[in-house]
């Protein structure tokens, strides 16, 4: 991936844009609250264009980078700390850390609580298994009730979900396959955006390409995914 340094406003001096040339129609450009900028083009666009582009567009990036930035408690994290702040189905949550003779996790309010023993002190990988469990079983049920509710009138054949940890997508379908992965870090989103990235890689079913058939199906299915994709874009980040 062809990356670009920006120069902005300190501490965003030498910002790194990620270039991504796709074969699309329209220009994205993302700021995630990971801090990381990307710019996904058309093939056809030239160098000198981006350049020009992102210029144009400092001032906004600078801003995004400097909101995410005074929210960092919602960085990518590594090695999960007690009082460290996460997302869960859009609300805040504290991920508290506690000895415990079990391993397990439990919600309470508005925290998260990790148990672990003495012993193993293995609380990043009893909180990891319960995140992607949860994440399962709320995929699954989404993905049941909008496959019955518009797909199975089509004939489609309900698709295989397998969830892993991805780095820039939501989620992906192999319509040849028939299997849509989705990001586990996708349970951080409103319930509303987790519809919408089902509703969006079941369309692929129908239709591989992102034309124009494509969209007017999902928008048909669901008028307000441009919204729910706006808010998913700017209010989540990926890793727990």
């Amino acid at each position: 991936m062809k990356t670009y340094v920006l120069d902005l406003v300190s501490p965003f001096d030498k910002t790194t844009v990620y270039i991504e040339r796709k074969n699309i129609k329209n220009i994205h450009l993302k700021v995630f609250r990971d801090l990381k900028v990307v710019l996904s083009v058309p093939n056809e666009v030239t160098d000198e264009w981006i350049s020009y582009f992102l210029k144009k567009k400092s001032g906004w990036i600078e801003k995004q980078l400097r909101k995410y930035k005074q929210s960092s408690g919602y960085n990518t994290l590594i090695d999960i700390k007690s009082g460290t702040s996460t997302q869960l189905l859009g609300q805040d949550r504290r991920i508290i850390k506690k000895i415990s003779d079990r391993n397990c996790v439990i919600e309470e309010e508005k925290n998260i609580i990790v148990y672990a023993s003495e012993k193993s002190k293995k609380h990043q990988q009893i909180l990891e298994r319960w995140w992607r469990e949860k994440a399962y079983d709320i995929y699954i049920n989404e993905m049941e009730e909008i496959f019955n509710r518009i797909f199975r009138k089509y004939g489609v054949e309900k698709p295989t979900i397998y969830i892993r940890k991805m780095k820039t997508l939501w989620g992906s379908c192999t319509p040849s396959k028939n299997k849509i992965t989705l990001n586990e870090y996708l349970l951080k989103a409103d319930l509303r955006c987790i519809q919408y990235v089902i509703l969006h890689e079941l369309t692929h079913l129908l239709y591989p390409y992102h034309n124009n058939d494509f969209y007017n199906f999902l928008t048909v299915q669901m008028p307000d995914w441009k919204e729910r994709k706006k808010q998913l874009d700017l209010e989540v980040v990926q890793g727990l």
